[in-house]
């Protein structure tokens, strides 16, 4: 190795896990560690860092363990939804992996609500972003607000993939139709 350094997986890795920079952005953490007190600072990194890694991994390779696509598409999903520094990119990420569940789709529920989380919250992070950042007229609740509303949209999104895909699995072994007091019923988780 000569004389090279190793400082670049602090600039790399530990930027991320130590969460250093402040800056507003899609995802959730900014806004929280902007408002706690310091001393707090390393066990919200830690419970942060574990809901956006680990915390999920144990049960859902548990009863994924026959679709490893769907549990790296579910888990990608999740970590971009809960990482310290998302994008848009990490978001177009996963979206890109759903086509590979449509087999599941017509088990979704909520289509329509994933939808309107999506339209109207990213029509309104750019401009509150505007108005809070250039024209001072807003402030960060009002951009939290709208992550918030975005990064909700995704947990529905993801959620309602993977009862999609438990539905669809009940519907194979037990058939299509289901059959209650000699009528036809619906499945609904709950």
């Amino acid at each position: 190795m000569g004389d090279e350094s190793w400082n670049f997986i602090d600039g790399t890795l530990g930027f991320i896990f130590f969460y250093r920079d402040l800056q507003p952005n899609i995802g959730l953490f900014w806004y929280f560690f902007t408002e706690m007190f310091e001393h707090f600072r390393t066990m919200f990194l830690i419970t942060f860092q574990m809901n956006a890694t680990v915390l999920y991994l144990v049960p859902l390779s548990l009863k994924l363990r026959k679709e490893p696509i769907l549990l790296a598409t579910i888990l990608i999903g999740l970590m971009s939804i809960f990482r310290a520094y998302p994008c848009v990119g990490d978001v177009a990420f996963y979206l890109a992996l759903l086509p590979l569940w449509k087999r599941s789709w017509k088990f979704m529920v909520h289509n329509f609500i994933v939808f309107c989380f999506f339209v109207v919250s990213l029509c309104m992070l750019p401009a509150l972003w505007h108005l809070w950042i250039y024209s001072g007229s807003a402030n960060a609740n009002f951009y939290f607000g709208a992550t918030l509303a975005f990064s909700t949209g995704q947990i529905f999104l993801v959620t309602d993939l993977l009862f999609a895909y438990v539905k669809r699995e009940f519907c194979l072994f037990n058939g299509q139709k289901i059959i209650v007091q000699g009528k036809e019923a619906k499945i609904v988780l709950g």
